[in-house]
């Protein structure tokens, strides 16, 4: 094998220094040496993977959109040139600054290059980075449920970026190693091939294959909103699908919606070792026309033009150079087929969909505008389809590209006219029956949600359950395309309490910090201070206990001070707490023999009677 080294010479001192003295020798004891601890295939899953990604890359929203927004519901091509312009800046290569120990100002010419969404978190560093904030908040921040301050947010970024290097697990000797096999390719393979090799190495080690991605200001909303999400839980079941927002914020469990430069990702990874093929879909307005018709079950996974096929319409089977790819640290290969890009340029969001395509320049790829010939070349394999709305305000949408001919047709095949429902479905990722026909915002209306429809007629709504009503055209009209709610539990998003399940992540660790911290003095403080103290009973606690160090009267004894002294020098807290812990050795940890109660009612008895100076 060869070591090619330009791309790694010129990173950061440490990586270069480390190249220049490896040898390219034999394959099996380099991976012998590399058998790393961490069992999941995908680099999003560990700090290895975020280590070479450094701090996320934000995106940058167009300002723009929101003014524009009347004119993206009844114009199609200006929805699409902006899905594509969306869909631009989401794909657009970024370098992997980690490798430049996070330094914005290595020269990025020299560092390898991911697309921009593929720096973005993934559910581990989600959870890490909320821990490590609950845990830095204390136990009394904790029990306040003190909300993260945005410094608070960037310290914890530039923490995770570099959470490797706090790892015992990962030894700096092992991951130099790694990072210099990814520039390395087999013996005599061609610059151009040798070149995608590294990119797909380099992406698959640092971003790996994950299925759900989210924006730097998507992860630090939620983050913000931990206090609201963890108590929304509860009252989710009771939330009907008729109630009615907030003004200026139509979530339930956010105290805010989020932000404009939100964004989520959703990818469709299929395996293409061992010669497996891809399946390709036909989406000109012959075959849409077949796989939507009244009179088929709408499943692209039957086939458009066959149905009797197992999926899609052929098979292929591309190189590298046509489709993204991205190859593990495991050796195990993905080409990326699809993609789902929800952003918050809208407030109902804009919903971009982008799909592989053996015949990329026909149909819903035909308006690709020169612009995207700017990204990597392998994108303009990609085909896209975009709506924000539930209804399409375009009368005659495919009118809109009389310089598009297979494009017009296409888009004229699911489109009613005005006031119908919109349409935008991917073939790899809408699997089932109907899907073929929805819209993306129709079923994301019910991200969050819990309680459905009223089913059994008893007054209270029943559990909301996808896989049972996805199948109704009462229960989700239209394929799910119509809008039958206004409040929106997640802000449209499914991920925190489906697939990453992001609520109950933060609420498992909310749940484990309480039990570590419900002894924890301070904690036991404000709790005693909660409850009703007796004063009277307190005196009676105080003559038996107190009044042998403190004098009957509390003006002290040679064992104890005056506490017409030193009472009104303390806080409620105080008090409570030096109750609990007791001081100096000489007075005892009464918390260890009073119930809470007990120590209110002594609260209680001081106060009323040592407070005043």
């Amino acid at each position: 094998m060869t070591c090619l080294r330009p791309i790694l010479t010129r990173l950061a001192p440490f990586i270069a220094g480390l190249v220049l003295v490896l040898s390219c020798g034999d394959k099996a004891t380099r991976e012998s040496a590399l058998d790393f601890p961490a069992q999941g295939a995908s680099g999003k899953d560990d700090a290895f993977g975020r280590k070479l990604l450094g701090v996320a890359a934000p995106y940058a929203a167009d300002p723009t959109l929101t003014g524009r927004e009347v004119v993206l519901k009844s114009d199609m091509a200006a929805r699409r040139e902006a899905g594509w312009a969306i869909a631009q800046r989401v794909l657009e290569s970024v370098p992997l600054l980690g490798l430049a120990d996070g330094s914005a100002a290595a020269p990025t010419t020299t560092l390898p290059n991911v697309p921009r969404w593929q720096t973005w978190y993934g559910v581990e560093d989600f959870k890490r980075m909320f821990v490590e904030l609950y845990k830095r908040l204390g136990p009394l921040g904790r029990s306040e449920r003190t909300p993260f301050s945005a410094a608070d947010l960037d310290a914890v970024e530039a923490w995770n970026a570099a959470a490797l290097d706090r790892s015992n697990r990962w030894p700096l000797e092992r991951y130099l190693e790694h990072v210099a096999a990814l520039g390395v390719c087999p013996e005599g393979t061609p610059a151009d091939e040798c070149a995608r090799l590294q990119q797909s190495q380099f992406s698959g080690g640092a971003a790996g294959n994950a299925r759900i991605t989210y924006s730097p200001a998507t992860v630090r909303h939620l983050l913000e909103n931990y206090a609201a999400i963890v108590d929304c839980l509860e009252g989710l079941g009771a939330l009907p699908l008729d109630a009615a927002p907030a003004e200026g914020n139509f979530t339930y469990c956010f105290e805010r919606e989020f932000p404009v430069d939100a964004v989520l990702i959703k990818a469709q990874w299929v395996r293409s070792d061992f010669g497996r093929k891809l399946p390709a879909f036909d989406t000109d307005a012959a075959a849409l026309a077949k796989v939507i018709a009244a009179t088929q079950s709408a499943d692209w996974g039957t086939g458009a033009t066959t149905p009797d096929a197992v999926v899609g319409d052929r098979l292929a089977d591309p190189k590298s150079s046509a489709i993204y790819t991205t190859r593990m640290k495991n050796g195990d290969t993905y080409r990326l087929a699809a993609l789902h890009i929800m952003t918050k340029e809208l407030r109902h969001w804009t919903w971009v969909t982008l799909w592989w395509s053996d015949r990329p320049d026909s149909d819903f790829g035909e308006d690709r505008p020169e612009a995207f010939g700017m990204l990597d070349p392998v994108w303009s394999n990609y085909k896209m389809c975009v709506v924000v709305d539930y209804t399409e305000g375009d009368a005659d949408p495919g009118a809109r590209f009389p310089d598009h001919p297979s494009l017009a047709a296409a888009i004229a095949v699911p489109s009613a006219g005005a006031g119908a429902p919109s349409w935008c479905s991917n073939p790899y990722i809408e699997h089932g029956r109907g899907n073929a026909r929805t819209n993306c915002i129709g079923c994301h209306q019910h991200g969050g949600s819990l309680a459905g429809q009223d089913l059994d007629a008893d007054g209270r709504p029943d559990p909301f359950v996808l896989e049972r009503v996805i199948d109704s055209e009462n229960l989700f009209p239209n394929n799910g395309r119509t809008q039958i709610r206004s409040v929106f539990p997640t802000d449209y998003l499914w991920s925190p309490l489906r697939v990453d399940d992001l609520a109950h992540v933060m609420s498992h660790e909310v749940t484990t910090f309480d039990q570590l911290d419900k002894n924890d003095p301070d904690i036991r403080a404000l709790r005693v201070l909660e409850l009703t103290g007796d004063a009277a009973r307190g005196g009676e606690i105080f003559a038996s206990s107190c009044a042998r160090c403190h004098g009957p009267e509390g003006r002290g004894t040679i064992d104890g001070p005056s506490l017409h002294e030193r009472v009104p020098t303390l806080s409620d807290p105080q008090i409570a707490r030096t109750l609990i812990t007791g001081k100096n050795n000489r007075m005892p940890a009464w918390g260890s023999r009073l119930d809470d109660q007990a120590l209110a009612d002594l609260v209680a008895h001081l106060k009323a009677t040592f407070a005043a100076p």
